[in-house]
């Protein structure tokens, strides 16, 4: 629905139990006594919007005493509840389950400030190790293990899990037990069509949806090496525009995705800097709300997943341009035909501006920003089985959003301490502009700038211990 207002809105018990309009027209037509029984606590949002809760649906998130500091855990909850995010899933993290499923009681339980968390364990458990897990059999072993360590999902990332034989395993194993599956193709032996006949639940970024429209291999260069991330990268930059040459080819996956209802998260934001790379390093909130370590994690290290640009070339920039054209006409006809899309980010600590840059692509995709409301709540909120949380209304979970200006006509806004207007409005004032003013999960009330202005003294910590330790 389009924005309508101003509207009263009444939660009691973690949930919206009334929803009273007092425009003029309406308010009019109200005798004395009604309009709704006075509140214990009352918060002025006057000219303000509500929007559901935000759900990051491709999270990774780091555990305390790592690379983010020891505190690395309530600063990403922070930075993604400061956006406004209600609800994460975590697609297999550093942080590890042990630790994230007493976090995800203590969030439940409201002893913590953190977003609600969907816990998803990375397959193959250990990483590295091939020869577990690579059979049917062991397989469906592996994902009781999963079940037993208190995963709600698994995710399914490069390794003997994209075996067409042993998916099947996986989501059989895991449809009988409550398990949904992930999958994240990369490339490899297993495309869209195999992993969504399979039943899995969601295909994450777009690996394996074009690689399906071609009649055969991609056109690998012959020294290709898919472990040389420079290589893996460059090359899935040409991937769409080989397949759009196949565009019948490509209905048909999208028709078998829509039928099976496999959801797309397509992730466009983790790879935007392939398109420019001068914007990705100079992002005016990588000052003040990243922690160094991000920082660091944008320059090239062969160690580190993603830090690949040795090189990166005009030609490399304008690749991927074509490419995300492509990729945004399909993404557009996925949604504009009934498929179930999300919206997630998968860049790590830097989450929560990272999902609102991924809700301004799919505006660029073509999709109407009040669709991309939709795309990033109540269609995530489907996937993962969150019945209650459907959208504004009464009777639905209180999981909101207020946010300081209108979303609807510009997303921007969502930025939290006023970055959206960063080279509009006066640097000192800009804190003032837009940004989520409070975010609200189960009827329990966060002061979203206050939760923000926790991340910048973090953040300055953590460099102030940086340079120290140097």
């Amino acid at each position: 629905m389009p924005p309508e207002g101003p509207i009263d809105i009444f939660i009691a018990n973690g949930r919206i139990v009334n929803m009273f309009p007092v425009d003029p027209v309406n308010a009019a037509g109200y005798q004395e006594g009604q309009g709704g029984a006075r509140a214990d606590r009352e918060i002025d949002a006057a000219g303000m919007y509500v929007i559901p809760g935000l759900v990051e649906m491709h999270a990774h998130l780091r555990g305390n005493g790592g690379d983010l500091g020891p505190r690395a855990l309530e600063y990403q909850y922070l930075l993604y509840m400061g956006h406004g995010v209600t609800t994460l899933r975590d697609a297999g993290s550093g942080a590890g389950l042990g630790i994230l499923t007493e976090e995800r009681r203590r969030s439940a339980a409201h002893e913590i400030v953190a977003p609600r968390l969907v816990l998803c364990q990375r397959w193959p458990l250990p990483l590295r190790q091939w020869d577990v897990g690579n059979t049917p059999e062991s397989a469906r072993e592996m994902v009781r293990e999963f079940k037993e360590l208190g995963a709600d999902c698994v995710k399914v990332s490069k390794s003997p899990g994209h075996y067409p034989d042993v998916l099947r395993a996986i989501v059989e194993e895991g449809k009988a037990i409550g398990l949904a599956v992930m999958v994240d193709l990369k490339v490899s032996e297993t495309d869209a069509l195999t992993a969504s006949e399979a039943g899995v639940a969601s295909i994450e970024h777009w690996y394996g949806i074009p690689d399906a429209a071609l009649p055969g291999s991609q056109n690998f260069p012959t020294n290709y090496n898919y472990w040389d991330e420079l290589d893996r990268f460059r090359w899935a930059g040409a991937l769409w525009t080989e397949a759009a040459e196949h565009p019948e080819a490509l209905s048909k996956v999208l028709d078998v995705m829509i039928a099976n209802g496999t959801n797309w998260d397509p992730t466009m934001v983790v790879y935007e800097d392939n398109r420019d790379l001068g914007r990705a390093v100079t992002l005016p909130w990588h000052q003040t709300l990243a922690h160094p370590a991000a920082i660091e994690g944008l320059w090239p290290n062969a160690a580190e997943h993603g830090a690949f640009k040795r090189e990166w070339k005009t030609s490399d920039e304008v690749r991927w341009k074509q490419n995300f054209q492509i990729w945004m006409r399909y993404v557009k006809e996925f949604h504009e035909r009934g498929g179930l899309l999300t919206a997630g980010s998968d860049t790590g600590p830097m989450g929560g501006p990272a999902l609102i840059r991924e809700l301004e692509l799919l505006q660029e995709a073509g999709l109407h920003p009040i669709d991309i409301v939709r795309v990033a709540t109540t269609n995530a909120a489907k996937v993962l089985g969150l019945e209650n949380h459907c959208g504004v209304r009464v009777g639905c979970a209180a999981d909101l959003a207020v946010v300081n200006g209108n979303p609807i006509d510009n997303l921007k806004v969502l930025y939290g301490l006023g970055y959206g207007f960063y080279g509009i409005a006066d640097p000192k004032e800009q804190w003032k502009q837009g940004g989520v003013r409070w975010t609200i999960k189960d009827g329990v009330l966060y002061d979203a700038p206050a939760l923000l202005r926790e991340v910048l003294w973090y953040v300055e910590q953590e460099k102030n211990r940086s340079a120290t330790d140097h």
